[in-house]
């Protein structure tokens, strides 16, 4: 599937994957989408292994997941990602999962920026003269970005540390942790009576070791909620997030 610039992953849904209710967790579907991301990026010469002797990384600024149905423990399941295209610094990747009948259980699109590591700023995308076919034509999500601005007030608010286990292998917090995080402020309770419909989130400034964290939570509809992490020091905002339920 190189030269049509689609790429397959196929995977059984695993039982570290899901909740107590065997249903597969958003950080576990996020968790894939990198790895899909990398694996193709990595394949084709445009990834981690070969941009990184370069000074350069691909940043992930942006996640938005459509749940059509959720994944299971056992399911099998395909993953077709390909990339959008490219808006200057920005660069879009999208992805549907189906299972074994080829109906479409997720969809999902995310912005990627290209670092450099040395100057600490970001580079053009097509600077780089990365070859891989784009299908600008095929949008797994069609609706415009939602905007994250923070124009709410009278926060749930909860405090957290960034533990050693939030880490990931360039020393900052995880985008995914941010996202378990999240998940976390939610009850049992609720998660037994609630599947995620729709996830939006941004992920704005890194978060380290020992920093401490606020996050807020605002209810904005019926299952729907805005959450905002940031640094308790200098609030700076770690990621924005809007998650609906159903």
């Amino acid at each position: 599937m190189k030269h049509s610039g689609i790429w397959e992953y196929q995977f059984k849904v695993r039982s570290f994957d899901v909740d107590k209710n065997k249903n597969i967790t958003a950080t576990s579907i996020c968790e894939y989408l990198q790895e899909v991301a990398g694996e193709h990026s990595n394949s084709l010469g445009f990834g981690y292994r070969q941009f990184v002797k370069k000074q350069m990384v691909w940043i992930l600024s942006g996640i938005r997941i459509e749940v059509e149905q959720t994944p299971k423990w056992e399911d099998e399941i395909l993953i077709k990602s390909w990339v959008v295209g490219n808006n200057r610094f920005i660069s879009r990747r999208d992805f549907e999962w189906s299972d074994s009948n080829d109906n479409i259980l997720i969809k999902a699109s995310t912005n990627w920026i290209l670092f450099d590591i040395s100057k600490r700023r970001p580079q053009l995308v097509d600077s780089m003269n990365i070859d891989v076919k784009m299908h600008p034509e095929r949008k797994a999500i069609l609706t415009e970005e939602r905007s994250l601005k923070n124009t709410y007030t009278d926060f749930d608010t909860l405090d957290y540390s960034v533990l050693y286990s939030d880490l990931d292998m360039v020393g900052h917090m995880n985008n995914t942790k941010y996202i378990q995080l999240i998940l976390n402020s939610y009850s049992p309770e609720f998660h037994d009576n609630n599947n995620l419909k729709n996830l939006d989130i941004n992920f704005k400034t890194e978060a380290k070791y020992n920093e401490n964290l606020l996050l807020q939570t605002k209810a904005i509809g019926e299952k729907e909620y805005f959450h905002e992490l940031k640094r308790a020091n200098d609030n700076k905002i770690n990621c924005s997030s809007y998650i609906s339920w159903d």
